[in-house]
């Protein structure tokens, strides 16, 4: 089941809301950051607005996901403080992720450079057990230690800072055109959505954006229910999901 509805997510008829109680199995999503982000043509991403919201996202977060289901939120750096403590009031805080990201800003005076993304990692009550996914090599150093005495090629002991082969957002290039400014990048979802669920489980994503967890959750074998108030973006996230063959988590063969 593929369910998008191009509708703000806190709609009262066909929103979060409407949703069943605990009828969720896995939340990823990038909610608007309020850094009054300069291309904020798209969604209103002030400070005052988002900050006012968040509560009310976060509790019904909180009572759609099923008892100790994951939830994974992109949150901006600079306001990671307050999106912790928000969260700390609905869901239980795990851990934070940490992922190189593309980025123009690399030099910056009197700072450091942003390019990085932090990810919370959160559940309903105590998180379920994560999947067991072929997704971090082991060094191969170990591989070849011969103390290693039963060498497997993945491990299963996930790090929170991840290799820098995996990137939280896309870079656009001549061959690569961005569906939307803060595109995610596949490949990482796709191992989130792994690592939190099991085929069948349904996915929200409560801002769809280009619709990336679809995709993911699509070809994954996951239901899925997405949000998307902007027209645009969400005609974009409908025909991704619905009508294109990927061959990587860029690749749009219809734009």
């Amino acid at each position: 089941m593929i369910d998008l509805r191009n509708s703000d997510c806190m709609n009262e008829d066909i929103g979060i809301p409407s949703i069943p109680d605990e009828s969720i199995d896995l939340i990823v999503t990038d909610v608007p950051f309020g850094v009054e982000f300069q291309n904020n043509k798209f969604f209103d991403d002030s400070k005052e607005y988002v900050f006012s919201q968040a509560d009310k996202w976060l509790e019904q977060f909180s009572r759609v996901l099923k008892e100790g289901s994951h939830c994974y939120i992109y949150v901006p750096v600079l306001e990671i403080d307050f999106w912790v403590s928000t969260v700390k009031k609905y869901l239980k805080y795990n851990n934070k992720l940490v992922v190189s990201c593309y980025t123009t800003n690399r030099y910056i005076k009197n700072n450091f450079c942003f390019d990085t993304q932090d990810i919370l990692y959160c559940s309903k009550g105590k998180a379920k057990r994560l999947n067991k996914v072929d997704w971090i090599r082991v060094s191969k150093a170990w591989y070849n230690d011969k103390r290693n005495e039963n060498p497997k090629e993945w491990t299963y002991q996930y790090p929170s800072f991840l290799p820098k082969y995996y990137r939280s957002n896309v870079k656009p290039n001549k061959a690569i055109k961005l569906l939307h400014p803060n595109q995610k990048s596949l490949d990482l979802i796709e191992q989130l959505v792994l690592l939190s669920s099991n085929e069948g489980d349904t996915v929200l994503d409560p801002f769809m954006g280009s619709g990336s967890v679809g995709v993911a959750c699509k070809k994954l074998n996951r239901d899925f229910i997405g949000y998307e108030i902007n027209d645009s973006f969400f005609e974009i996230g409908d025909d991704r999901i619905n009508r294109s063959v990927f061959v990587s988590d860029w690749f749009y063969p219809f734009l």
